[in-house]
């Protein structure tokens, strides 16, 4: 403990209440005990205290400008599930809610790219935790051996003599039959068609590929630990028929996590160009679009695995996906307004914004397309168009409808100013119409809420029958 006090001294003190972590047996009497955090793994209350700098001796005077604490409840959750609720809880909204004056000298507008860039940094550490959770609950752990002790096995006399016992031979043969089902069920469950939200974006197909590799890993390295190299050295000495399939199966899981950790590699790759999709506005994305579509493209042309037709459009969906939700964010204010309570002018300017977006990402990818088909060593863009953009030309198409909206009210409410004759029962009839299409309950912006679009046509002819109508006046 002193030497978290010293100058030059240790960088934190951990204090921990459960079980003896020396003899690491559960006791029926928890204490406090000191520990070092690199080998524990906590499953008690730890209290820990962590200093900002160690270039200065920790005294009464300084401790509260020096030293920053906190805690963790790990007895019933883990520790990955614990700083994901602190961070998640405590410090996102927190900080979200902090106004200027709380930032410093990224007050402001100049420093606003700095605190999004922040705030999507602890986004991103809250997910890379729960995915890292997510990865030790989905792991499969191969049934230990009950019947016989394989860690008895140790020489090529011993896998002889095992073999030679139908006994022992028929117990180590029953628990290698459970793990190729154990193996089997991993493998049939990876090559099931994927179910997924229809609105999810390109990190999710990294957080996949990810949970991938580390359940196939984890399942590798338990394939090289002594006991299964034990039982499978005894079959091998037996000539048992169970080693073909085996055999078959290794190669398989093999193959699925070389071609999971590849595809992670080059995704990884592609996360740089992705967060402007989640961090920026459809203005600030168009400078990104170009160097986003390239890297899609350097993935296509180079991965092993990943370059197939299927996966190709699907991660371009994901970008589109990720785009009309930053488009939605943005127009909404977050989500905090609607179409019906914002400035006219601003309302139609952010809306115009989206449709640009939309234009700038499909003739960036037509130029890339273009510029392939020209070259005959690289990969076509084979790439199904109406697949990839028929969700962002619906959203626009939305788009485009509520512009010509609002539109029309402008052009109403200028004729309600005016002083003819008749306008004002113009303007009455007019505000009865919008006033039945405001109290739809359904999301504008939700491109997939198609009664937008009848009620949209209904506006229209009850718009065309009072025009109609003060014609014949």
């Amino acid at each position: 403990m002193e030497k978290f006090f010293a100058e030059n001294g240790r960088k934190h003190l951990i204090f921990y209440f459960g079980d003896d972590v020396v003899t690491k047996m559960k006791s029926a009497k928890a204490k406090v005990q000191i520990v070092d955090s690199s080998s524990l793994s906590l499953k008690g209350v730890c209290i820990f205290f962590i200093r900002n700098s160690t270039s200065t001796a920790i005294t009464s005077a300084n401790i509260s400008q020096e030293v920053c604490f906190g805690s963790y409840d790990c007895q019933n959750e883990s520790i990955l599930q614990a700083i994901s609720r602190q961070f998640s809880a405590l410090f996102l909204p927190v900080l979200s809610n902090m106004g200027d004056s709380g930032w410093g000298k990224l007050a402001g507008k100049d420093g606003q790219m700095a605190k999004v860039d922040f705030l999507s940094k602890i986004n991103t550490f809250i997910a890379i935790l729960n995915g890292a959770q997510e990865s030790i609950d989905d792991r499969v752990v191969l049934k230990p051996c009950e019947k016989y002790d394989l860690s008895q096995i140790q020489t090529s006399a011993d896998y002889i003599s095992v073999a030679n016992n139908t006994e022992s031979l028929n117990s180590i043969e029953e628990v290698v039959r459970v793990w190729m089902k154990q193996i089997e069920l991993v493998l049939a469950e990876s090559e099931q068609i994927r179910q997924e939200a229809d609105n999810i974006g390109p990190r999710a197909e990294l957080e996949y590929w990810k949970k991938r590799t580390s359940k196939f890993n984890y399942l590798l390295d338990q394939i090289k630990e002594s006991d299964v190299k034990a039982a499978l050295g005894v079959l091998q000495s037996a000539k048992s028929r169970l080693l073909i399939k085996w055999r078959d199966l290794d190669t398989r899981i093999t193959n699925s996590a070389n071609e999971a950790r590849d595809n992670v590699k080059y995704l990884y790759t592609l996360e740089k160009f992705c967060d402007p999709l989640y961090n920026s506005d459809p203005v600030s994305m168009l400078s990104d679009i170009p160097g986003l579509i390239n890297a899609i493209r350097m993935i296509h042309s180079i991965s092993r695995y990943y370059n197939t037709s299927e996966r190709m459009t699907s991660l371009f969906l994901k970008v589109t996906n990720q785009m009309i939700t930053a488009c939605k964010s943005y127009v909404s204010d977050k989500g905090t307004q609607t179409i019906w309570n914002q400035n006219q002018g601003e309302l139609i300017a952010k809306l115009n914004d989206c449709i640009r977006l939309n234009h700038e990402y499909q003739n960036c990818f037509q130029r890339t397309k273009e510029k392939l088909s020209k070259m005959p060593d690289e990969r076509p863009f084979d790439f199904s168009v109406m697949y990839i953009f028929g969700k962002f030309d619906t959203f626009t198409k939305r788009c485009q409808k509520i512009i010509d909206i609002f539109n029309t009210i402008s052009i109403y409410s200028k004729l309600a100013d005016t002083k003819i004759e008749g306008m004002e029962l113009l303007s009455s009839k007019f505000n009865g119409i919008l006033s039945v299409f405001k109290k739809k309950n359904y999301d504008f912006l939700d491109q997939r809420k198609t009664d937008f679009d009848n009620d949209y046509d209904d506006f229209k002819k009850a718009i065309q029958d009072l025009h109609n109508f003060f014609q014949k006046l």
